[in-house]
């Protein structure tokens, strides 16, 4: 699969990566075996880039995403986890998110940006995921998206203790490249002037049908070559299938006015004979900026279609006319 560079350091990814949310059990409860043969599918094709976090399965995700990517070389593969929340053992009776994430692993999460809270996570990364070293260490979800009212106070935290950590971490080499992972890209360009990231993984903010992050940022991270790693392509869902009644966008249900936005470019698709689920993978590609774009489908069938749209041939007539849509 074609690799690009990220940023200024010596890491080659993949142009797809693989998002190990699921393997968390994210809104369905899955098995190990089925985490490992996904994972095994999406290492055919090519992939070898995999990203994972503490919060998804208070920990399940890291465990089983170590266990799948056991049998490869070390070498072979880029793995990026996240900082920011710390996981206790839960004695109340339980999960703490059962909703999103069914069944998931005994730990209650607490949110940590300071210097000793990143240092914890990361060694406990490490050995929920059997390896040595990060090759990309996010810090994930600050921002007000997240935090609301407690976005100054946990953003301090983060520039003053959590960042020093990180920088300390990858200067030993313990970690390859350092940024953010998050939903906004605000809180991005915020921490851009007090800090040396090299990329940073930004959700639905660049995709079809959510350009919000083109309104200079983009360009300001391709000049200062923070590469952009794009995840949730689909919106929530929505892009993959299709503008109707309870279909999710930006984890809610989508309003009529995005089901409309997204009838629009269904019509525009159907017009070129271009699959949509193609054009919203490949989207983002046509912004310097963006590195990679993360897919995190577990069902073999939504698996097989998301293959399919990173090699998919699309005329430029298309993109053309998704250029005149817009406001989208």
């Amino acid at each position: 699969m074609e690799t690009k560079k990220l940023g200024k350091t010596n890491l080659d990814l993949t142009k797809i990566g693989f998002g190990a949310s699921g393997f968390g059990n994210l809104y369905r409860e899955i098995s190990t075996r089925q985490s490992c043969a996904a994972l095994d599918k999406i290492w055919d094709v090519g992939c070898r880039y995999f990203d994972v976090a503490p919060h998804y399965g208070a920990g399940l995700a890291e465990r089983r995403l170590g266990l799948s990517l056991h049998k490869y070389n070390r070498d072979d593969y880029i793995l990026s986890t996240k900082v920011g929340r710390i996981l206790h053992p839960r004695h109340e009776q339980g999960v703490q998110m059962p909703n999103d994430f069914p069944n998931e692993a005994p730990f209650n999460r607490h949110y940590d940006y300071s210097y000793s809270g990143v240092m914890r996570s990361f060694e406990d990364s490490c050995q929920r995921l059997g390896t040595n070293r990060i090759d990309i260490l996010l810090m994930h979800d600050i921002g007000s998206y997240t935090h609301g009212d407690q976005h100054n106070k946990q953003f301090k935290i983060a520039m003053d203790g959590g960042y020093k950590a990180m920088d300390e971490l990858r200067s030993q080499g313990l970690v390859t490249a350092i940024g953010i992972g998050c939903n906004e890209h605000d809180v991005l360009k915020e921490a851009m002037p007090h800090t040396d990231f090299d990329c940073f993984m930004l959700a639905g903010r660049y995709t079809l049908l959510n350009q919000t992050a083109d309104d200079g940022f983009l360009d300001e991270c391709a000049k200062k070559n923070i590469s952009i790693i794009l995840a949730g392509v689909f919106n929530s869902g929505i892009l993959a299938s299709g503008p109707k009644v309870g279909s999710y966008y930006d984890y809610a249900p989508a309003s009529d006015e995005i089901i409309a936005k997204v009838q629009r470019i269904y019509q525009v698709c159907e017009k070129h004979n271009v699959d949509p689920i193609a054009a919203a993978i490949q989207f983002p590609f046509r912004h310097k900026a963006i590195t990679s774009v993360m897919l995190n489908a577990m069902k073999e069938h939504h698996l097989e279609s998301n293959l399919k749209g990173i090699t998919a041939t699309i005329p430029q007539e298309f993109w053309n006319e998704i250029d005149t849509l817009t406001h989208l």
